[in-house]
């Protein structure tokens, strides 16, 4: 496994340093968990009717949103300095620097390739799937009625 350094050198050739891209997943991971933070700490606060005032008035801030904030800044930070956790992350993101990705053309080329095929197999089993059931609701009935 390469070092944070290795990493962000080999990724350097590209046009983005991973550390900038590591720290953006930690900002919207940190805010999509300070929003389920804010909605589950407020509904067991209710649960167990705990006083929840509202500390700012004009945002709505309650007691139970600045605990939910402070918790996921608090996650997201120790996440980030924690050694295995930030190489990990860099070598994550070192090898998303990576990929090729593909054009808008080769893109849509794939998708129409998808939905034509899918369209003839689902053809190929409905006709398959008709058959199949008269043969044995119509046909196969009417011969053994006659032996």
């Amino acid at each position: 496994m390469a070092t944070a350094s290795e990493a962000s050198q080999q990724a350097n050739r590209s046009a983005m340093d991973p550390k900038r891209l590591v720290v953006i997943f930690y900002l919207i991971a940190g805010i999509i968990l300070a929003l389920f933070l804010e909605r589950v700490l407020g509904l067991l606060w209710a649960r167990f009717g705990w006083g929840d005032p509202i500390l700012i008035e004009g945002m709505d801030w309650k007691v139970s949103t600045l605990v939910g904030y402070l918790l996921a800044v608090g996650l997201a930070v120790g996440a980030y300095f924690h050694p295995r956790t930030h190489a990990l992350s860099i070598d994550v993101a070192s090898e998303l620097m990576k990929v090729t990705w593909p054009t808008w053309s080769e893109t849509r080329t794939s998708t129409v390739a998808v939905v034509i095929s899918s369209l003839v197999a689902a053809v190929l089993l409905f006709f398959i799937d008709t058959i199949a059931y008269k043969l044995m609701v119509e046909w196969l009935p009417a011969v053994w009625g006659k032996l």
